[in-house]
C-alpha cells in the first residue's frame, strides 16, 4: 500500500514539473521603464553636498513626451540648455539617458537611476556641466 501511494505521489510531482516547464507564461519579463510626463526637482547635489536649499528648484520642470521629445519649464542650469529629443540606452534596464538639442549641435548623455522612494518613482540624473571637478545630481519626482 505504501509503495502504491509513493508511486502516485511521484507521478503527480513529475507531471506538475513537466507542466510548469511547458508553461512559458511563468517567465517574468521586466517592463519598460515609463518616464513620460512632467518632472520637478526635489533634491539637488553638487559634489554629493545637498544644495537644494541654496536655490529655488521647485519651479524647474522637464517634460518627457512619449514621442521622444522633451521641453523645459522655468529653465535652470542643467546638463543641456535646449529642448529636443530624449532616449534611454535600454528601455527595460536603463543606465543612461541621451538628450539631443533641436539644433543638432548639442547632444549629451547622463547617468540615470530610477529608484522608487516612499512609493514614488524618481529620476536621478548625474552630470558635469563643463567643469569635470564638479558633479551635479538632480533628483526628480513627477509633478502634481
Amino acid at each position: 500500500m505504501k509503495l502504491s501511494v509513493a508511486a502516485v505521489c511521484l507521478a503527480v510531482t513529475l507531471l506538475s514539473i513537466q507542466c510548469a516547464e511547458a508553461d512559458d507564461s511563468s517567465q517574468l519579463v521586466e517592463p519598460e521603464k515609463e518616464i513620460s510626463g512632467s518632472w520637478q526637482v526635489v533634491q539637488a547635489f553638487r559634489n554629493e553636498e545637498d544644495i537644494t536649499s541654496l536655490m529655488d528648484f521647485s519651479q524647474f520642470q522637464i517634460n518627457f513626451q512619449q514621442d521622444g521629445t522633451y521641453t523645459f519649464q522655468n529653465y535652470l542650469p542643467f546638463l543641456i540648455n535646449e529642448e529636443g529629443m530624449w532616449a534611454l540606452d535600454d528601455p527595460q534596464y536603463p543606465n543612461f539617458i541621451s538628450l539631443s538639442g533641436n539644433s543638432g549641435a548639442v547632444s549629451v548623455q547622463s547617468e540615470l537611476r530610477l529608484p522608487i522612494t516612499d512609493g514614488k518613482r524618481q529620476i536621478s540624473l548625474t552630470f558635469s556641466p563643463g567643469c569635470a571637478s564638479n558633479s551635479y545630481t538632480y533628483i526628480f519626482e513627477r509633478a502634481e
